[in-house]
């Protein structure tokens, strides 16, 4: 299991960060940051499956951190231990809707700890269990085999008796494939949709859309966004399925 500490006090963090390489050596810390922003890029690049996260940060807060996270990212959120100094309804109540797992006064102590470490290792295995095989696509490429998930897909493009595929990690595959055949084969994709007569879309990669000048705008996991010109029946498609 791989961990970030998101605290802005060093001590505290310094403090969590020994007690977890002590007590849970099972437990690769990947990250440590002291603000929203440097997390926030951290979380991106590492996807971390649990988070320690300080309710209470300067500037930005824990609760801007998370919101940004939904918005930028399809992929699923890490488990959220919060840790606080405040043993006091208002912040615990914080915790709770903010969806985290459990939450830590501090000092830290090693029995919270290892009961909330558990938590989370019982929510992992329970959705290990749940959690449907997503499936992985071939394309045909000039030389090689082009193997994606739903979740690698930004938006897909027709170039004539071909198609280029945007990739989340912002590289562009030319596949020797119809659009048309693309969308056969990605089937019942639950995030990607026709939009007009040229474009497959990611849905869930989508932040903003720009009617008038008729431009869709992706968020990729390392924060980087790219623009993609829709035609007028595209966008229809587009927001239909956004809208419904």
């Amino acid at each position: 299991m791989t961990a970030i500490i998101v605290e802005d006090e060093e001590l505290p963090r310094l403090s969590l960060e020994q007690k977890l390489k002590t007590y849970h050596p099972d437990i690769q810390i990947v990250g440590m940051y002291d603000n929203c922003d440097s997390a926030l890029e951290g979380i991106l690049k590492h996807t971390p499956d649990l988070l320690f996260l300080d309710i209470q940060l300067p500037e930005k807060n824990s609760l801007w951190l998370i919101d940004t996270l939904k918005k930028v990212t399809s992929k699923p959120l890490p488990h959220i231990i919060f840790t606080t100094a405040f043993n006091d309804s208002e912040y615990l109540l914080k915790a709770v809707k903010l969806s985290a797992v459990d939450y830590l006064l501090k000092p830290v102590a090693l029995d919270e700890l290892a009961a909330a470490i558990q938590k989370v290792k019982e929510k992992m295995n329970e959705l290990h269990r749940n959690r449907p095989v997503e499936k992985t696509y071939s394309f045909k490429t000039l030389n090689s085999v082009l193997l994606a998930k739903e979740t690698d897909i930004v938006y897909c493009e027709a170039d004539g008796n071909y198609c280029q595929i945007l990739l989340s990690n912002n590289n562009k595959e030319m596949v020797f494939e119809r659009l048309g055949d693309v969308e056969e084969k990605i089937g019942g994709g639950t995030k990607i949709i026709r939009a007009g007569r040229s474009h497959l879309v990611n849905i869930g990669f989508i932040t903003k859309i720009n009617t008038k000048k008729q431009l869709c705008y992706f968020r990729l996991p390392a924060q980087t966004e790219v623009s993609l010109h829709i035609s007028e029946s595209g966008m229809e498609d587009i927001l239909a399925v956004v809208n419904d």
